[in-house]
């Protein structure tokens, strides 16, 4: 027969049998949630530096390995937005005036969406055959979502950045031209009082 001291001993031991479980569900929850976000990130900077002419798109689907790696980039690549960062001011010099480069991190092309689809399809057609979001591992789920919001962010911050730029040169434009103005002025002035 147990007494009441045995019974008090073998509690802890359940209790410690299930707070081990919970640490090892936290711990795999963590792995995951790292090796999501890691991913998100590894799929922003591949397109990054495709837009910026530092891989081909070629090198670029190189970079993924695994079927639900490329899966997930092709979903990826066709979530983004074609030219989110419209040119709205000279990118050339002109006059006294400085240009203002748009920025090309972003500017993916609908042709280039196109190339790089018809690529993947050519080297693994299976892969990506009614191809649906939910077709993927919950994993490369969270990266695909975490990725566009991250790309999405980026876009907006440059975009805003870009039109911050550019008001500040029309700004001077404009600033350099009242000045001119007002120099024409005060010369025909001097010329019809002389």
């Amino acid at each position: 027969m147990n007494t009441p001291a045995e019974n008090i001993i073998e509690e802890p031991d359940e209790n410690i049998k299930e707070v081990g479980a919970a640490d090892t569900a936290e711990d795999h929850e963590e792995v995951n949630s790292k090796a999501s976000s890691e991913f998100a990130l590894k799929l922003v900077s591949a397109v990054k530096s495709l837009n910026n002419d530092e891989i081909t798109h070629y090198e670029m689907v190189n970079l993924f390995n695994t079927a639900e790696e490329l899966r997930c980039l092709f979903l990826f690549i066709r979530a983004l937005p074609y030219n989110p960062i419209v040119k709205i001011y000279p990118e050339a010099p002109f006059l006294f005036f400085k240009g203002i480069i748009v920025p090309r991190s972003f500017d993916l092309s609908e042709e280039m969406a196109r190339e790089i689809e018809t690529f993947m399809k050519g080297q693994n057609s299976e892969y990506y055959s009614d191809l649906r979001l939910h077709d993927l591992e919950q994993t490369f789920i969270d990266a695909y979502e975490s990725a566009i919001r991250i790309y999405n962010d980026m876009v907006e911050k440059t975009r805003d950045s870009y039109h911050t730029s550019v008001k500040l040169a029309k700004t001077q434009v404009f600033e350099i031209s009242a000045v001119f103005v007002c120099l024409f002025i005060l010369v025909l002035t001097l010329i019809g009082i002389s």
